[in-house]
């Protein structure tokens, strides 16, 4: 599996170059991205397979440009030599016609060439991976959770993608990178007289061994056992009060807000109407929280979102959104940076060799200056020890009651307005009575807001809260977080919802 990716990449090189040779000879510039790409996937339920999948892709695309800045993209699911030149001819003359269709100029700006590789060691792994083998460890962990946690139905599953590119450029750019990713889940499910009740657990590494790594199994275990009992507990749990409360979220809903309130309100081809910019351009230098509050964003090696260098062969950089309360980084790509008013920093990303690549996320997380000590890992923390932080810090001395947010589980915002409405997986409300259990409801708000009510933290950074992100219609690995939690004064633009 990883040796014919890798494989098939390197042996590749002399394709782009012809097509780069050619597209120069006939006055163009050219971007030639090619993918291959093997996915993976066994799901168990009840100690059986119940779907599994081995799907592999590849192809590749030709981007160029004309010296009056027009441009043309075309894909194809092979790699021919004649029909790539053919395909170089057609995306050519389409780019030379578009001025009458009146589209609009968008030269490629100077770019610095490129030569680099980046396959992670753990790229070969993926040849070794035995789906019966999979499928009966993955029926071994379904055991030990149900063992722990009965009248609950559950599922495993696991995910080995690696996905691998070549993009080379005809000003002599030649990157290579190969991007392993496993993931084991359990989902936990149980019913009452609401419904059906549903909660996931997961971890992510970048080796197909993740299954018999003990360590990390051990992890895996602990947050699906407690995904579990939270599902069992959900059906009965009553619902909270709606409105504004003092409020504690972990790094999972941190990292929601950060990834789809600034992080695509922060991507350069939207500045038109991003609540961020004024006018098409960057509000950089503009305070947007508090102080001790920054945003950033990165590829974070092992991580399931690392992604080293651009879909256009750029090596991509550390984007910080938000600098201690003031915005500083766009994330952009070379079209997009200019108009702008921010940086080139290389985030453009590609759902896959046929789709035009934009300006994206990959890891991204709230960092907090001078966080409260959290002992220990994320794990050992259940509403009760996040309690007791509370305690400590005097927290509860200053709000006799605290609302406690766990999880994420999806939510949207309106980059032009700020506005974001989020869901958790489980509200606990936090007292000096003890802790209560309700059932989970919508958290909304301005993103203002949200950002200028972080007051403490707590723990070191986690990063990794694994999601899938989409923007118009592709969609690519996202991941980040924050400390381990994170408490929010009460502001009236911040809100949970439930019964009034």
């Amino acid at each position: 599996m990883a040796g014919s990716v890798i494989a098939e990449l390197e042996g590749l090189g002399s394709l782009g170059r012809e097509l780069s040779r050619r597209a120069r000879k006939n006055g163009l510039t050219l971007i030639w991205r090619a993918q291959v790409r093997e996915v993976r996937r066994v799901l168990v339920r009840d100690g059986r397979p119940e779907d599994t999948s081995h799907t592999s892709s590849s192809g590749h695309a030709v981007h160029v440009f004309t010296d009056e800045g027009r441009t043309a993209l075309a894909s194809r699911d092979d790699f021919a030599p004649e029909a790539a030149i053919d395909l170089l001819r057609g995306a050519a003359s389409a780019a030379r016609r578009s001025a009458a269709l009146g589209s609009r100029s968008s030269a490629l700006p100077q770019l610095v060439p490129v030569v680099e590789s980046a396959i992670p060691a753990s790229a070969p792994a993926f040849d070794g991976l035995d789906l019966s083998l999979l499928i009966r460890r993955l029926a071994e962990l379904e055991r030990e959770v149900a063992g722990e946690v009965a009248g609950v139905s559950l599922r495993v599953s696991f995910l080995a993608d690696l996905d691998g590119w070549r993009i080379q450029r005809s000003d002599g750019t030649d990157v290579t990178f190969v991007m392993p990713r496993c993931v084991l889940r359990l989902g936990a499910t149980s019913a009452g007289r609401d419904g059906t009740h549903g909660v996931g657990a997961a971890l992510g590494a970048p080796d197909p061994g993740l299954p018999w790594n003990d360590a990390e199994i051990a992890v895996f275990l602990r947050r699906a056992i407690r995904a579990a009992r939270l599902a069992r507990d959900l059906p009965d749990a009553p619902d909270h009060p709606a409105g504004s409360f003092p409020l504690v979220i972990d790094y999972a809903l941190a990292k929601g807000l950060a990834h789809e309130a600034f992080g695509h309100a922060a991507e350069a081809d939207g500045f038109r109407s991003s609540i961020l910019a004024a006018d098409g351009r960057f509000r950089a230098g503009e305070r947007v929280g508090p102080s001790h509050v920054s945003i950033v964003d990165e590829p974070v090696a092992g991580d399931h979102a690392w992604q080293p260098f651009s879909a256009n062969g750029i090596r991509r950089d550390r984007s910080v959104v938000v600098d201690h309360g003031r915005l500083r980084d766009g994330l952009s790509d070379p079209w997009s940076a200019g108009e702008g008013g921010v940086r080139l920093t290389g985030s453009a990303r590609a759902g896959s060799f046929h789709a035009p690549p934009l300006p994206r996320m990959s890891n991204i997380r709230i960092e907090v200056d001078a966080p409260l000590p959290a002992p220990g890992s994320f794990e050992d923390y259940g509403p009760d020890e996040v309690r007791d932080l509370l305690v400590s810090a005097g927290i509860l001395n200053r709000h006799p009651r605290v609302v406690f947010l766990s999880g994420y589980s999806g939510g949207q915002v309106n980059t032009a307005t700020g506005d974001f409405v989020f869901n958790c997986k489980a509200i606990y409300q936090l007292s000096g009575d003890g802790v209560r259990l309700h059932k989970p409801a919508i958290f909304s708000g301005s993103m203002f807001g949200a950002l200028g009510s972080i007051r403490e933290a707590f723990g070191p950074l986690v990063l990794d809260a694994l999601g899938t992100c989409g923007k118009w219609g592709q969609s690519v690995p996202s991941s980040g977080g924050s400390h381990y939690f994170l408490f929010l004064e009460p502001d009236p633009k911040v809100r949970i919802g439930g019964k009034s």
